[in-house]
């Protein structure tokens, strides 16, 4: 606004120059009338003061504006002119305001052009500046200071490479000398020093005007990216070393494209683990094809709720078949790895040997329930299953019966033989009762020389039946040894139906009753519950 209002004063004044300048052109006229004193081509003078001042068409309105006033003077003095005269003078003026102009206008939008440029120049955020082959840089914008903290004068006053980081100097000059050369312009990153102390990355494009012996350049400060870049490089080098280090076996599988649910990379735990080679593993379809059928689809869901981000991380203990088809017990844990908008890129999967820990546990699950020495259920599991089973019977009708199995004189085999040789008996009874009875039915152990049968759905007499079965068959197989000569079985049975309500005590009791009623009848023998 200021400067438009400074132009105005200015061009009336230059209006008023030219009126001025006219007005003493046609009285100096007046006064010297001689045609021959050459004073009509004065008028030319006003014509060029609009044309630079307005340009191309204010110098043509000037000049027609003249021969205007000379044709007034011509017919006032009454000198007159001929009409080539006239023609002449008028081109004469039109085209001195139009050329006048013209070169004005021209004039004035490169100093226009100028200016703006300059504006930019100083305004660009990216770092510009031109500099000397021999090495200086002689025109910078603001930038520089503002991302250096150098001034320019500063800048200007020492020759550029002196700026330069020492490592980085070398092919900075080569870079320099390429372009001196008539070379094709490569990229250039840098570092320069800051006023501060410390230095800033910089990205560099040039050119080079040969004839002016001149370079331009135009940077840009990319500290921020290549420092993101090099914490993007070592967190992946960290992740890298952690990947193959860990003593975990571990699996990048893809969730995207072709490698969806394909292995992509795998570390040399994962690939102890399995016993199969890298490049047996890498390219698998996950690890459904290294999964146990009956564990594939726990596992499939899990993975699948992962990807959908119903779960942040997922962890189960499965079968996995390695080499040859032999099972592994291992502890899976898998997460994702997103992209900056949350876009899952790949699942990490981590899985550790569970196998030996796993059997630990099912022995230990296994003698909590089992006799040491038989392999049969013991007491405990014994009456549980009985609590069951007869919870069972009372929902839905069912029936069935209790056998109380005691050997008779086993006590002679310990004292004679030893211990090893009762610890050989029990073994037998148990296989035999094992190999007589049904998958369904429940044998046990309960402690010392006893054991005991759950018959499930039989009748009365079916229990009867069985029971006298049993003591024939395990009686033969006793015989076979020397161990266990001369022993025998005496065998209680006690049957439950229905909604009875028989508390599970209550019957082993009635069973236990009617098994040393046998035995009191010299044994081999099986006797009922009244």
């Amino acid at each position: 606004m200021a400067a438009g209002q400074d132009l105005l004063p200015r061009r009336r004044r230059v209006v008023l120059a030219a009126l001025l300048l006219c007005a003493f052109v046609f009285v100096f006229r007046f006064v010297s009338p001689d045609p021959a004193n050459g004073i009509t081509f004065l008028y030319v003078l006003p014509i060029i003061i609009l044309a630079v001042e307005f340009g191309r068409r204010a110098g043509v309105i000037a000049g027609l504006a003249s021969l205007a006033l000379f044709a007034i003077w011509s017919a006032v003095d009454g000198a007159g002119s001929d009409l080539v005269h006239h023609v002449a003078r008028g081109v004469t003026f039109v085209a001195v305001g139009a050329l006048t102009g013209s070169m004005a206008d021209r004039l004035r939008a490169t100093a226009e052009t100028a200016a703006a440029a300059a504006r930019h120049f100083d305004l660009a955020r990216d770092l510009l500046c031109t500099a000397t082959f021999d090495g200086y840089l002689v025109q910078l914008n603001g930038a520089w200071e503002e991302t250096l903290g150098w001034t320019p004068e500063e800048l200007r006053s020492r020759p550029f490479i002196e700026f330069v980081h020492a490592d980085d100097r070398e092919h900075t000059r080569r870079s320099a000398e390429r372009l001196r050369d008539g070379g094709v312009p490569t990229p250039l990153v840098n570092r320069y020093a800051t006023k501060g102390g410390g230095y800033r990355w910089i990205e560099w494009s040039s050119s080079a005007d040969r004839e002016n012996r001149l370079i331009f350049a135009a940077a840009r400060d990319v500290t921020d990216r290549i420092e993101a870049e090099q914490r993007m490089r070592e967190a992946e080098e960290r992740f890298r070393r952690a990947f193959e280090d860990s003593p975990a076996g571990m699996a990048l599988v893809g969730v995207r494209g072709f490698d969806a649910d394909r292995i992509v990379e795998v570390n040399e735990a994962l690939v102890a683990l399995t016993g199969l080679p890298r490049e047996q593993l890498v390219g698998r379809h996950s690890l459904a094809e290294l999964t146990h059928p009956d564990d594939v689809p726990a596992v499939e869901e899990g993975m699948q709720r992962l990807v959908d981000g119903k779960l942040a991380t997922f962890r189960i203990e499965f079968r996995m078949l390695g080499d040859g088809g032999q099972e592994r017990w291992v502890d899976l844990t898998a997460s994702t790895v997103a992209d900056a908008e949350g876009n899952p890129l790949y699942r990490i999967s981590q899985l550790h040997d569970v196998d030996a820990r796993r059997r630990a546990e099912e022995r230990l699950r296994h003698f909590a329930d089992h006799d040491a020495l038989s392999g049969l259920y013991n007491r405990r599991r014994f009456h549980e299953e009985l609590a069951r089973e007869l919870l069972l019977a009372q929902r839905r009708g069912g029936r069935g019966a209790v056998l109380l199995i005691d050997l008779d004189n086993f006590k002679a085999v310990n004292d004679t033989l030893g211990h090893a040789a009762g610890d050989a008996v029990i073994e037998r009874v148990g296989a035999a009762l094992t190999e007589r009875l049904r998958t369904g039915d429940v044998v046990a152990r309960l402690g010392g020389d006893e054991f005991a049968v759950i018959l499930r759905r039989v009748t009365t007499a079916e229990a009867d039946s069985v029971a006298a079965e049993l003591l024939a068959h395990v009686e033969a197989a006793l015989h076979a040894g020397a161990e266990g000569a001369g022993l025998s079985l005496s065998i209680g049975v006690a049957a439950f139906e229905g909604d009875s309500g028989r508390d599970p005590d209550v019957l082993l009791k009635a069973a236990d009753v009617a098994m040393y009623r046998a035995k009191a009848g010299g044994g081999g023998a099986v006797a009922r519950a009244t």
